[in-house]
């Protein structure tokens, strides 16, 4: 059902995926049209392509799947239009243009526009900006509604469009599927139905290349760097629904056009994206150039004894080895459980390194993690990204990623805490900004969860054994009297942890449902943990858990502890967003990378704020149209409402997203979700987040089979083997 009208009023546009309520005019009447828009304003002729529905809230609606803006039907109407959409052309302008040509003004303008210049007032370039914002428009809306026939969204078709341009049909025609090449996020799916709509062959060259490309990416979401190439084959084939051989020889095309690699790993083949595969060997390249070059052997014990007394502490053997070891060598890992030094010791190799008249640098993959170094060390730290200067890229667009232009660093030392959070991306551009004779510290704990993005670096270079590595395994006496950190490393080591019922920083509640659950939770949060220590409740305390979805997850938990503790108030302002509530006095989280948001401390401006980053709401200005975010007691954050997308509440945050951060009191939910989250190294990882107690609410068997289920560490990567090719 198609029906025309103007736009009357925008009533709501969510910004995250173009929903849109209109009120539409027709004729004398109105009506409700709801749907998916692009560079839609007041005032738009639109004819709609849908279907009336009846909302058993809003009432009769009109529910549009495509739309077209079309020319307005009256004189008057259409010098409105021209007026309101031409730069420097008036109503006074417009109305001698209707007033010659009539019905054919559009016509004339498009296509004969010299005609124009019998109208007095028209210069060449207010006649030149006609023509070029009717045929822009035209040639716009024709490849939207060509794009729309085939069953593309408005919003699809103009990112299509914005890409290539006048081009667009023209390379549809030719091959669709190299759509996906040009536009970024693009769903194989909605290229496909072009595909077969054009009459393409299911066992094409084009499609079957495209096919495999969009098998590995889906492969690869989950972290791994390659696939093997048998489970590819079987994966592309099932999607694109052709036979083994089509796969096989569409992979030996893409090996051969350097867009896949092949490496094989315990005689079996693996198949690589070009970016993983070279990032990878970067990696390696660089690390074996490290392990190779000769090191003139000092003794560094007058230092490290040093060092100590003017901090005051006693350094175990295995803490003075893994300071030697690091000055000595150009590259070492340091790795080892809560508890065990490491902070210590990159203290007193800082202490060294100053001492000795040597440049370092000391930084860490997240803004948490170098604050937290910075408090511990009392040196500066830089995350990763602004260390290497890198701005403006989407961190999921793996190959800008790879291609990305770093900047030098010019020191004798770095030193990288928070290792196991390193993806080979970006590992992979930090040895790019390196000279090779710049020494390498990497400390972190291997057990932790892997990075969040592809690969599983610190594990590869300690497995193939190529490198010096310390393991840190003493627990030293304050962190041996800390029930949380005794039970993480009995996590670790397999075994299930043991509950005190008194003088313990380790708690245990059990409950029998998800409804107890919650209940405890709430009423932890509401008074039970501030009865027994003094905290702020908002800043010293975090619940983790394991997901974001289910009654338990990150969603529904914040909804209900935004309620418990920061309720309704009418002192207050808040702002409605995407179905939630942001409201000042909310805890907040940036859940991407904005290189480019501004910031200011003290008078001096910086940029940049990065995924994981937690603050508060100050304000919700509602006249302005944004609020200000306050991250560590000192930065404020300018938020436009149409970047709230940017932020999600923070009273409950995965336990991914805690990765290198630290919080006194940790309240984890453990009851029931998805059994294949439910890992011993996530459960491993979310014990050592807390620092003063733990609180762990839920079921004794669903914790049971966390300390089981070690399924997660197992990652398909390919640096170990190209580390011990290059040896």
């Amino acid at each position: 059902m198609k029906i025309e009208g103007k736009v009357a009023t925008i009533i709501f546009k969510n910004p995250t995926n173009s929903w849109t309520v209109i009120l539409l005019k027709r004729g004398k009447g109105y009506i409700t049209a709801v749907g998916e828009t692009q560079d839609l304003e007041v005032g738009d002729e639109l004819e709609l392509d849908g279907e009336e529905t009846t909302h058993k809230i809003y009432g009769e609606q009109f529910k549009f799947t495509t739309y077209k803006k079309v020319l307005p039907k009256t004189e008057s109407a259409l010098i409105e239009y021209i007026a309101d959409n031409v730069k420097g052309v008036g109503k006074k302008t417009a109305s001698l243009i209707i007033g010659l040509f009539g019905e054919d003004a559009v016509d004339v303008i498009r296509y004969t526009p010299s005609k124009l210049n019998e109208i007095k007032g028209l210069n060449e370039a207010k006649i030149y900006e006609l023509n070029r914002f009717f045929n822009e428009e035209w040639e716009k809306w024709n490849i939207i509604e060509y794009l729309s026939g085939f069953n593309i969204s408005v919003v699809t078709a103009n990112k299509i469009y914005q890409t290539l341009g006048t081009d667009t049909i023209t390379i549809v025609k030719q091959n669709p599927y190299s759509l996906m090449s040009f536009v970024k996020k693009l769903d194989f799916k909605t290229v496909d139905e072009i595909g077969k709509n054009l009459g393409i062959n299911l066992d094409s060259e084009e499609r079957v290349d495209t096919g495999i490309i969009y098998a590995i990416n889906k492969i690869t979401e989950f972290g791994h760097t390659c696939v093997e190439k048998e489970n590819l084959v079987k994966y592309a084939s099932n999607i694109l629904e052709v036979g083994t051989k089509d796969i096989e020889n569409g992979i030996t095309r893409l090996v051969l056009n350097d867009k896949l690699y092949i490496q094989k790993m315990n005689d079996k083949d693996f198949v690589f994206r070009r970016s993983f595969y070279l990032a990878e060997d970067n990696i390696a390249k660089n690390i074996v150039i490290r392990t190779k070059e000769n090191v003139k052997t000092k003794n560094y014990d007058k230092l490290i004894e040093k060092v100590s007394k003017k901090n005051n502490i006693v350094l175990s053997d295995e803490q003075k080895e893994a300071i030697s070891t690091s000055l000595n060598n150009n590259i070492t890992i340091i790795t080892g459980g809560p508890g065990t030094g490491k902070t210590t010791i990159i203290k007193c190799i800082i202490d060294i390194l100053e001492d000795i008249k040597k440049e370092y640098v000391l930084c860490a993959p997240t803004g948490r993690a170098t604050k937290r170094i910075k408090e511990t060390t009392g040196k500066e730290a830089k995350t990763l990204h602004r260390l290497l200067e890198i701005t403006k890229v989407d961190d999921n667009d793996i190959d800008m990623f790879y291609e990305l232009p770093v900047t030098p660093i010019d020191t004798d030392v770095v030193i990288v805490d928070e290792a196991s959070m390193i993806d080979c991306m970006l590992m992979n551009n930090l040895f790019k900004a390196l000279n090779s004779s710049t020494k390498v510290i990497m400390v972190g704990d291997v057990n932790q969860l892997p990075s969040v993005g592809p690969g599983s670096v610190l594990k590869d270079i300690i497995n193939s054994n190529a490198t010096n590595v310390v393991y840190l395994k003493q627990i030293y006496r304050q962190s041996a009297m800390s029930d949380i950190i005794v039970n993480a490393h009995r996590v670790n080591e397999g075994i299930y942890p043991e509950f005190k019922t008194k003088d313990t920083d380790l708690f245990y509640i059990k409950t029998d449902s998800i409804e107890s659950t919650l209940a405890e939770i709430s009423s932890l949060v509401s008074y039970r943990i501030e009865s027994f220590a003094k905290l702020d409740i908002l800043k010293d305390l975090q619940v983790l858990t394991p997901m974001k979805k289910t009654q338990l997850g990150t969603i529904e938990l914040n909804t209900l502890l935004q309620n418990v503790l920061n309720p309704k108030s009418s002192s207050k302002k808040e702002k409605e967003f995407n179905n939630r509530i942001f409201r000042e006095g909310d805890k907040v989280m940036q859940i991407v990378n904005n290189y480019d948001k501004k910031f200011s401390i003290n008078g001096e401006h910086f940029d940049g704020i990065y995924n994981g980053d937690i603050g508060y709401i100050k304000e919700v200005d509602n006249l302005n149209q944004r609020l200000i975010v306050l991250f560590d007691e000192e930065k404020e954050v300018i938020y436009e409402f149409d970047e709230l997308d940017q932020l999600e509440h923070a009273f409950a945050v995965t336990i991914h997203k805690s990765q290198g951060s630290e919080f006194d009191y940790v309240i984890l939910p453990l009851y029931t979700g998805y059994q294949k989250l439910f890992t011993r190294n996530l459960l491993y990882t979310a014990m050592t987040r807390a620092k003063k107690m733990l609180v762990i609410v839920g079921s004794t068997n669903i914790i049971n089979f966390m300390v089981d289920n070690v399924e997660s560490k197992n990652r398909m990567t390919g640096l170990t083997s190209k580390i011990l090719e290059k040896i």
